[in-house]
């Protein structure tokens, strides 16, 4: 339909959707065109709260940022595909639907103060540790949310806390449950093992070209070439719209204000006498002998050489105990409120969480301040790289429609003054450069909207600097390989099936002559200590005789495992462990709890999808 929209958006069709859209207005008013083209916008019902196909939208946008923040470019692409966000998106609104429901039956709550609370609170809005109202609506905005609507998708996650907490409270742990953990924990095997190593017997293994050729003729469908595209792109970044950027005076000024208002206005050289205070020294004793040095002082003799004497400052004394000219906020609040109201020469005492101090005040130094017209270029850069962070995501709506109005990525390169690219041939599993194995680019790439209609893709956010939109390039269908270009894949799987099948055998026959094998062997073996120890707790316990098994390592190498005695090792640190043990089983039981609680509710409700 948008296809044939956008086909026709010249013609006749433009006109009736433009005259019905004047005929509803003045009719009826804006609202009744808005109730009209939202009434059918309704993708499930539960308990008669409708959720809408914006709540699926903004929710599957949601997990697709989620996804990405927690795996990066290690996510599988297939998981970004809109079809599958947008089911799980769907099961996830049903089920919060349905606590929401579950909390308002039980009267519970949310005040507008809890939910500011949780805001100011969020480390993700936070900047040097205060609420940065910037980034927390550049967030809001990045999720296709206003501040209202995620303010109430907040107070949701907060009355739904509430509710899961009296669950969670409910929890708890016998005795019995930590002390079997722990049981098991630290039990140990005593086994004897036969490693066959798989890389060794591939390399023993020939493969004929009678044999190569038989395999590929007989499985075709093994060797094909996998299905490939290229694709044109529009990459923007915030460096682009360097020259878009307008500094005002007024701003200048602003700036200029802030760096002169945080500078030092004037350095001070100090020496100082430290005692520390210690088990050896009290505070009152310091007091003592500082009354003591400024009487020396008081008879003319040099601080200078009280300092070397007296001092317990390492760095200082044999200096004197000069400081070096100081500026406020390198020593600490309390010696900067004394140095910086004293007078010249002058010679005071604080204590600081370093000890006693004895202050000398030798000279003042103005600091020259740069004037405006010194800084003024070096502000306006500063003030032109802060915008620019938030330039590209003020870009967002703008490139998005660009690319959605044009089947082409001409308009979007002549209006941020960028190329159109182009990227090597690629399959479903990605690339070999950055943007070609990039999840997103990969998704986005062999999804409906790009693929088979041809379309721009939408924008896609590749960091906080930088979007990008592709097309489709070149296609290349999923193809059978010929015989020659299939080689060694070819020969590659019959190595390795002859290579499997011999390991085998010369495992299950080492199973049937036990007493003829090179055993290695494992004494009291505990758990986390290698994959050959872990196959061994997999063992049944022995006992009339041992246990064997031939088990496979992550390698693919096999081990034929004897077991032979199970033991107890001395537990250590069990206080410490019966806490980490009871915490986890907590949790467990709690997350259980929940998903029962979950289900029974899910299963009262109505619910229409």
């Amino acid at each position: 339909m948008l296809q044939n929209i956008r086909d026709k958006s010249h013609g006749i069709v433009v006109k009736i959707i433009v005259g019905f859209i004047v005929v509803t207005f003045a009719l009826f008013g804006v609202d009744a065109l808005v109730t009209g083209f939202t009434s059918s916008d309704t993708v499930a019902e539960v308990n008669g709260t409708e959720i809408t196909r914006t709540d699926l939208l903004q929710s599957a946008e949601a997990q697709r940022r989620q996804l990405i923040s927690m795996m990066g470019n290690q996510i599988n692409p297939a998981l970004l595909e809109d079809t599958l966000l947008q089911r799980r998106a769907l099961d996830e609104l049903i089920q919060r639907a349905v606590l929401s429901s579950n909390a308002e039956s039980l009267n519970l709550g949310v005040s507008d103060a809890q939910v500011d609370q949780y805001l100011l609170q969020a480390q993700e809005f936070q900047t040097n540790g205060q609420f940065d109202q910037n980034k927390y609506l550049n967030f809001v905005r990045s999720l296709g949310y206003t501040p209202i609507t995620f303010k109430n998708r907040i107070r949701q996650d907060v009355l739904l806390q509430q509710a899961r907490s009296a669950v969670t409270a409910s929890a708890f742990v016998v005795p019995h449950q930590v002390e079997g953990i722990i049981k098991l924990q630290n039990q140990t095997r005593t086994f004897d093992y036969v490693e066959f190593d798989l890389a060794t017997e591939i390399g023993q293994m020939s493969v004929s070209q009678e044999e190569i050729e038989t395999y590929f003729y007989e499985n075709p469908e093994e060797f094909k070439q996998e299905e490939q595209v290229s694709l044109s792109y529009a990459l923007i970044k915030s460096s682009d719209l360097q020259d878009r950027i307008e500094v005002t005076d007024e701003e200048l000024r602003t700036e200029y204000d802030a760096v002169i208002s945080s500078g030092p206005s004037e350095e001070r050289l100090a020496s100082h006498i430290l005692l520390e205070l210690s088990d050896e020294r009290s505070d009152e004793q310091a007091k003592a002998l500082i009354l003591e040095i400024e009487a020396k002082l008081a008879a003319g003799d040099s601080f200078s050489e009280l300092a070397e004497i007296y001092s317990d400052d390492l760095g200082s004394k044999r200096s004197g105990g000069d400081l070096g000219y100081v500026e406020k906020g390198i020593m600490g609040d309390d010696f900067d409120s004394v140095l910086f109201s004293m007078s010249l020469d002058e010679v005071q005492s604080v204590e600081t969480e370093f000890g006693l101090h004895l202050i000398k005040l030798n000279d003042v130094v103005k600091v020259d301040v740069a004037s405006f017209d010194e800084l003024k270029n070096q502000l306006e850069e500063q003030i032109v790289a802060r915008k620019v962070e938030s330039a590209l995501l003020d870009e967002h709506e703008n490139i998005s429609d660009l690319a959605y109005a044009s089947d082409v990525l001409d308009s979007l390169a002549q209006e941020y003054n960028v190329d159109i690219a182009t990227t090597d041939l690629f399959g479903r599993s990605g690339g070999s450069d950055t943007l070609t194995s990039n999840p997103q680019i990969i998704s986005a790439a062999f999804s409906p909207q790009v693929l088979e209609d041809g379309q721009n893709s939408n924008l896609i956010e590749l960091s906080d600097n930088e979007v990008i939109v592709v097309r489709i390039n070149e296609h290349n269908e999923e193809s059978l390989k010929s015989l020659e270009d299939a080689f060694e894949q070819v020969k590659s799987v019959l190595t390795q099936q002859k290579a499997v099948a011999s390991l085998q055998a010369k495992a299950d026959s080492a199973l049937l002559n036990l007493d003829s094998q090179l055993w290695s062997n494992e004494e009291a073996a505990t758990r986390g200590t290698g994959e050959i120890v872990e196959l061994a707790f997999t063992l049944a316990h022995p006992e009339s005789a041992p246990t064997t098994a031939i088990k496979r390592l992550s390698n693919g190498n096999l081990a034929v495992i004897r077991l032979s005695e199970i033991g107890t090792k001395p537990a250590e640190n069990e206080d410490e462990q019966s806490v980490l043990y009871e915490r986890y089983i907590n949790q467990t039981s709690a997350a259980l709890s929940i998903e029962a609680q979950q289900a029974l509710l899910t299963n009262a409700a109505t619910i229409e999808r």
